[in-house]
């Protein structure tokens, strides 16, 4: 609304009255539309000329807004100096509102973003910039904010109007949009690590669009390039295809499609260099709600190697079989050809008591050289020999009964122990074929009480008496066919009523885990209460007390004599 004085600058009452009237009616007007919001500022001419003023509710809309904005914002002058602020801004920077205005804007920003800020400010009029800064909060706390700086003339001054939004939500969902994205970039390169190691490769079928997806491990299954795609993958995956598989592998297939039922098949198929793969597949139906078929999806597992695998285990299981059948039967014969040579049974007399025992080594290959041998000699004495032929094998057992056959031929031609073990020594390096053996050979005199013996190499006998028990000493003597020209000696024994004597191989005290010393004295140990036992018990109760209870790896040979209290009688007839 604006006055409009005479221009004549002369005064008339009526005209005066008029013009008054006018200015009241123009007053009036304004006053109504005022009232009525349509005017925000009026223009006033006086002595300084046209005058401008604005209403204090014409900008209250405008400031209800800026207050109840989410964002923050600032009028900065020129200089950087803080004109306006709303609660978001000072909220964000954790202070209050009236302690922002008149202060520097750049304290507002974290140091790292000054840079950003002091270039925001130069926005010149009429144009607006963006730009990321980090607000400075309370107790060094910080606000990631995107800023927005306009510029604007006011009369002649510049003025810049900041807002800022709180990135804080948006920084933290891309942390964990970027924390999920390496999650399922590591999930998906272990699935496909696993697929690799399990030789397992997933699939899916689009029925809508008829292609195939294939997890990478797929094209390895399949021999087929990974960059084939669509038609060109599905061509390469039906020549790759074995012609015997296909038909059944499609039937299975439709089958599937048609009952809406899973499906395994087994599938081969031909690599480009040849090679032949083993594959087995696994696929269900997906369909929708209403029950129309939209896709199928499954796994495709390359079992080339189990299958091998599986092919070994029957073929050693079959080899096994065939060789444990030809063990048990070279076993047989072994043990029969052993059991052939040894006495059928012992020679008795009332005042002798006899009792051996024979066992093989529990591995069927293994049936060694030892032997045990007991008869009467002419002259009344009873001859009584153990001996071991080294090997494990037809021809150990062989040269076994060699040994035996020869030595019962010397006892009876021979006057002594010694000189038949010499002269069977002779035999046995005479036969050029690197058999060795040990022996101990004796000769049983009860109307003496005496035993004369001596020994090839061979375990000293054991003797049980009720004055105690002890190894006997051994007389010198090496062992059978390890050289010509050995001598042996003699060595005799007393004996008294219940003493007993045990002739034994190795396989009684030798372990794999002790020395020899060891075993001798196990063996001391063990007989230490079968004093007055008869021989039977004692070959028993040894081989119980000193053979270990998961069996045993050698041959086990045992022969007792024991003198009665009927020594001294008369021998039977010698047989």
């Amino acid at each position: 609304m604006t006055g409009h004085p005479p221009e004549d600058g002369a005064v008339h009452p009526a005209d005066e009255f008029a013009t008054l009237r006018l200015q009241i009616e123009d007053l009036r007007r304004a006053l109504t539309a005022i009232r009525g919001g349509d005017v925000d500022a009026v223009v006033l001419s006086g002595p300084q000329g046209q005058q401008l003023y604005t209403l204090v509710s014409a900008d209250r809309p405008y400031r209800v807004i800026v207050e109840e904005m989410g964002d923050g914002a600032a009028t900065v002058s020129e200089r950087g100096i803080i004109l306006f602020a709303n609660r978001r801004i000072a909220d964000l920077v954790g202070t209050d509102r009236a302690a922002l205005l008149g202060k520097d804007i750049t304290g507002l920003v974290d140091a790292s973003a000054a840079d950003t800020l002091a270039s925001l400010l130069t926005t010149v009029p009429g144009t607006t910039r963006h730009g990321e800064l980090v607000l400075a909060g309370a107790a060094g706390s910080t606000v990631p904010a995107l800023a927005s700086v306009t510029g604007l003339d006011i009369e002649g001054t510049i003025v810049r109007c900041l807002t800022v939004s709180d990135l804080t939500d948006r920084r933290r969902n891309e942390q964990e949009l970027v924390g999920a994205y390496a999650d399922l970039t590591r999930s998906t390169r272990e699935l496909e690590e696993a697929q690799r190691i399990g030789r397992i490769g997933s699939w899916f079928w689009d029925v809508a669009s008829g292609e195939l997806d294939w997890s990478i491990q797929m094209y390895r299954i399949f021999g087929i390039d990974p960059g084939a795609t669509g038609s060109t993958a599905q061509q390469a995956l039906a020549t790759a295809s074995h012609p015997e598989d296909a038909a059944a592998a499609t039937a299975a297939w439709d089958r599937a499609l048609a009952d809406h039922q899973p499906f395994v098949v087994q599938q081969r198929f031909i690599h480009a260099d040849g090679s032949l793969r083993h594959t087995v597949t696994r696929g269900e139906v997906i369909c929708r709600p209403d029950g129309t078929v939209s896709g199928m999806r499954g796994t495709t597992q390359d079992v080339t190697e189990q299958r091998r695998a599986a092919e070994a285990v029957v073929e050693a299981r079959e080899a096994l079989v065939r060789q444990t059948m030809e063990l048990a039967e070279e076993h047989r014969v072994k043990e029969s050809l052993q059991r052939a040579i040894l006495p059928a049974r012992l020679p008795t007399a009332p005042q002798v008591e006899l009792a051996a025992r024979y066992l093989p080594a529990d591995r069927p290959s293994l049936v060694g050289g030892d032997w045990y041998d007991a008869f009467w000699l002419p002259d009344g004495c009873l001859a009584v020999a153990v001996g071991d032929v080294v090997g494990h094998d037809l021809d150990a057992a062989a040269t076994m009964g060699q040994v035996r056959n020869a030595l019962r031929a010397y006892a009876f031609s021979e006057g002594t122990p010694a000189a038949a073990l010499t002269r069977l020594n002779a035999l046995t390096t005479g036969l050029h074929d690197g058999g060795l053996a040990t022996a101990v050979f004796g000769r049983l005199e009860p109307s003496r009480h005496s035993w004369r013996w001596a020994s090839a190499g061979h375990l000293p006998p054991l003797l049980i008496s009720p004055t105690g028990v002890r190894l006997l000493a051994d007389p010198a003597g090496m062992m059978l066919g390890a050289t010509s020209g050995t001598s042996f000696a003699d060595a005799l024994t007393p004996l008294s009523h219940d003493d007993l004597v045990l002739l034994y191989t190795d396989g009684l005290i030798e372990r794999r885990d002790r020395d020899l010393d060891a075993g001798f004295a196990a063996l001391v140990h063990a007989a230490h209460d079968l004093v007055r036992q008869p021989a039977e018990v004692v070959c028993d109760a040894l081989l119980d007390r000193l053979l270990p209870a998961h069996g045993h790896e050698d041959d086990v040979c045992l022969l007792a004599l024991r003198l009665t209290s009927r020594a001294g009688a008369a021998r039977p007839a010698a047989r």
